[in-house]
């Protein structure tokens, strides 16, 4: 059986034709015994332009705590420990970097800077 006669021409969609007498090349399946006519229909279901996916909360790491409050306020007292750290890293920094010896130092400052980011992201519910 050539690829040509596998299935029929799908009457159905003449009419979508834009000449009178112009028949379309699409061929359905087949005919079997789920699809007599050896067509089926075009999918013409569109994606929901606002779905309830978007309705719904954003799932944030304050979702697997019972008491979102605790763990807001034990953010907030971290928050303040790695303010207090950088702190001690930038007064340091106004003596040892004299002496030409702060390389680490400003190592430790970039790391607590990018927690202290990352803790704040956090706070937002955006993580």
């Amino acid at each position: 059986m050539a690829a040509q006669d596998q299935g029929t021409p799908n009457v159905a969609f003449q009419s979508e034709a834009k000449y009178p007498h112009q028949t379309t090349d699409f061929r359905g399946p087949g005919v079997s015994a789920e699809n007599p006519a050896g067509a089926f229909p075009r999918d013409l279901r569109q994606p929901d332009p606002d779905p309830i996916e978007a309705h719904r909360p954003k799932s944030t790491i304050f979702g697997a705590i019972e008491n979102p409050y605790a763990l807001q306020e034990a953010l907030t007292k971290l928050e303040s420990g790695l303010d207090e750290v950088i702190s001690l890293f930038q007064a340091e920094k106004n003596t040892l970097a004299r002496e030409g010896g702060f390389t680490k130092g400003k190592e430790g400052i970039e790391l607590f800077e990018s927690w202290k980011q990352q803790l704040e992201r956090i706070k937002r519910g955006e993580e």
